[in-house]
């Protein structure tokens, strides 16, 4: 299906770039060379602050402040039993501590949306896994109660 939609769209592509205007220059910026005054005593070129948009804008998008540090992956292993699997964000560090709260944190809220008064921790681990960038990590499986724990 991917082969048959690319062979359908690659002539089309081909035949859109064989009929662009050719005005660009071939060489040099598409940015005009204009001074920007941001101060009385510090002028910069439009080329360069475009270049610091860029970088400021990929290091948002690694760094992002606004995302939560650890992510949950949960599976439901029966009608009361869940896993919980949690990954710290690389590029945040400290955490000591934190697996085991933000494990309790999510155990809590699917207590109380299932309608249960508590749960049980059958296992629970916690680590650190060394890929290419070493990641906080940790897993348990919970049991969830009637009644209060």
């Amino acid at each position: 299906m991917k082969t048959r939609t690319l062979a359908l769209i690659l002539p089309c592509l081909l035949a859109a770039c064989s009929s662009l205007d050719r005005t660009v220059p071939s060489s040099g910026s598409l940015i005009p060379k204009t001074k920007v005054q941001l101060t009385p005593g510090y002028a910069t070129t439009a080329e360069n602050l475009l270049y610091i948009a860029g970088v400021a804008y990929i290091a948002y998008v690694v760094l992002d402040p606004m995302a939560p540090n650890w992510s949950i992956e949960e599976a439901k292993l029966s009608d009361d039993t869940y896993f919980l699997g949690m990954k710290k964000m690389r590029t945040r560090p400290g955490g000591e501590g934190e697996a085991r709260m933000v494990f309790n944190r999510r155990a809590e809220q699917l207590a109380r949306a299932g309608g249960y008064g508590g749960y049980e921790i059958l296992s629970y681990s916690e680590g650190i896994q060394s890929d290419l960038v070493a990641q906080r990590v940790g897993e348990g499986v919970i049991q969830l109660r009637h009644g209060t724990r």
